[in-house]
């Protein structure tokens, strides 16, 4: 079984990933994001920022910042668009 690229019009094996003659990258064979950088560092990083919050309260103002950091970049790992 072969297919064709649409770039340059080769035939490619049907297992093919990526066209060996352009380097076309066939969508069926693209593997989606995975959800390991949300779930592996945005959630906890996000719970912990916030569960620090809660916890400093206002009593020093390192500590705070360093949450409220933790927070931003765990809430960033947690929304990336992939």
């Amino acid at each position: 079984m072969k297919k064709t690229c649409p770039n340059c019009k080769t035939r490619v094996s049907e297992r093919a990933a990526r066209c060996r003659r352009c380097g076309y990258f066939f969508p069926e064979k693209s593997s989606p994001w995975a959800a390991g950088p949300a779930y592996g560092v945005g959630f906890p990083l996000t719970m912990m920022g916030i569960i620090t919050l809660f916890i400093a309260g206002s009593g020093s103002t390192l500590i705070t910042v360093v949450a409220g950091a933790m927070t931003l970049v765990g809430l960033l790992f947690l929304f990336h668009p992939r």
